[in-house]
């Protein structure tokens, strides 16, 4: 057995590609690599989109079985008309599930499972409401406190914190320096001391919050790097003050990668002009449309910025939704994700085409740019020095610390245990294997061939989204 641990920790960077870590920056995460276990392989859920992998992570489950498809979703009102919404609003995330009369999860969550085993759990959120409230949807039920800056059920509760901590700093700097230390205090000087939770979870918006904006390569960029790795080692620092961190399982992870945006794109506009009916819903890198046209999947490949397409049934030469664990009763009739190239700006890969002006880095699409993400675990039951070649992703974390804190198995996974990783483990890696999904089609006057790849441990496990493409036949 892997030496016991009683407590666990999450910190989110939320957008950190795993080429973005170094000894010069982020000496923290890298030293923290050092000592436990780097996975070279890990993978984000498609679609790219932090309130997609925030269930993913809380769970173990891609959106269809979590339930939250993406970032931004359209329901029907009164009227019958679409109307969008985002799951960063919490009240969004409300009609949401009042839409269907289901619970906005559909399925437990770590901090359930801690809750059922008698522990205590503890958010800390500086990004949007919505990714933090994630991780714990049930956290009034549970009597467990969340500290994010615009959740109504918790205002009370912040606003006490705000008097002992001072006001809150402003959000929009760049980088959110102020704004990500002061939590950060919050963790080291009142909830590991005074609350001690068996599950600290901190969504800690730097570095994506910046690179929209700047870029990877700007200074700033570099700056919301350092400032997350700083952060990092204080809450480190205080679990060593207190005498929790040889109790205490550390997990470092991102919600997704990234791209540069190098052309722009209206696809609501676009199809607005090819569809007889629906409407369209911009998530980042991909976009969900909503539309009972029979003629929607031409409409979509009229488009040339268009990468592959997915389909409830998969119809016309297209996927199914399943492939991708996108299905489930809140899914979109139809997903699709922008093309992407591995070409290069200011010497960091991966380029994408984006819809908002403003943006110079995007995520959502199908890009390995996108899919591949940082993660890091660390504490006593890990291995030391150790790097995990093999196939992994946000759906394992999840069961892995369910395991590790000895809590009840709750709903079905789509994760897996990351038995490789453990200080017992007698092996050095999984076997594992690229599979390709294919299907040709026409359209725009020419054949055209659209592939997905997935990395895959054995037969019947966890399959891992790593990638997908189309390209002429």
């Amino acid at each position: 057995m892997p030496a016991p641990t009683q407590r666990a920790c999450i910190m989110v960077w939320d957008g950190l590609r795993p080429d973005l870590v170094s000894p010069e920056v982020t000496p923290h995460l890298w030293h923290l690599a050092e000592t436990g276990v780097w996975f070279e392989r890990s993978y984000a859920v498609y679609p790219t989109l932090t309130r997609a992998n925030s269930p993913a992570i809380a769970t173990g489950c891609r959106p269809g079985r979590a339930g939250v498809p993406g970032n931004t979703f359209l329901l029907r009102s009164g009227d019958g008309s679409l109307v969008s919404h985002s799951s960063g609003n919490v009240r969004s995330l409300q009609r949401l599930a009042e839409a269907d009369g289901r619970p906005i999860l559909l399925v437990d969550t770590l901090a359930d499972r801690v809750h059922r085993g008698g522990g205590s759990t503890v958010v800390v959120g500086s990004g949007s409401p919505g990714s933090a409230f994630l991780q714990h949807p049930r956290a009034i039920d549970a009597a467990d406190p969340m500290i994010v800056d615009g959740l109504p059920a918790m205002r009370g509760f912040l606003e006490a914190v705000r008097k002992r901590f001072g006001p809150l700093p402003s959000r929009d700097a760049l980088p959110a320096t102020a704004w990500t230390s002061y939590f950060t205090r919050i963790i080291t000087q009142f909830v590991l001391p005074e609350i001690g939770p068996t599950l600290l979870v901190f969504w800690h918006t730097d570095p994506d919050h910046t690179s929209h904006m700047r870029g990877y390569a700007a200074p700033e960029t570099t700056q919301a790097l350092r400032d997350a790795d700083a952060n990092l080692g204080a809450i480190l620092d205080a679990y060593d003050r207190l005498g929790l961190r040889s109790k205490t399982s550390v997990v470092v992870t991102s919600d997704h990668g990234g791209s540069t945006i190098t052309r722009r794109a209206r696809p609501a506009r676009d199809l607005a002009r090819l569809l007889a009916d629906g409407a369209v819903a911009e998530n980042g890198g991909s976009v969900f449309v909503y539309s009972s046209d029979p003629a929607v999947v031409a409409a979509i490949r009229q488009l040339d910025y268009v990468g592959p397409i997915f389909t409830r049934d998969g119809r016309d030469q297209t996927f199914p939704l399943s492939l991708v664990g996108l299905d489930g009763p809140r899914a979109p009739d139809v997903v699709f994700s922008f093309a992407w190239s591995d070409g290069s700006v200011d010497g960091v890969a991966g380029t994408t085409v984006g819809t908002q002006a403003k943006l110079v880095m995007d995520h959502g699409s199908i890009s390995p740019y996108d899919l591949h993400n940082t993660l890091v675990m660390q504490g006593p039951p890990f291995r030391s020095g150790w790097r995990d070649p093999a196939p992994v992703g946000n759906i394992d974390i999840c069961p892995t610390l369910t395991h590790l804190l000895a809590l009840d198995a709750g709903s079905r996974v789509d994760g897996r245990v990351l038995f490789e990783a453990l200080s017992d483990s007698r092996d050095d890696a999984p076997v594992w294997e690229t599979h390709v999904e294919a299907q040709s089609f026409t359209a725009r006057g020419r054949e055209w061939r659209q592939r997905l790849w997935f990395e895959q441990v054995h037969a019947g496990a966890a399959a891992y989204l790593a990638g997908g493409t189309v390209e002429p036949a």
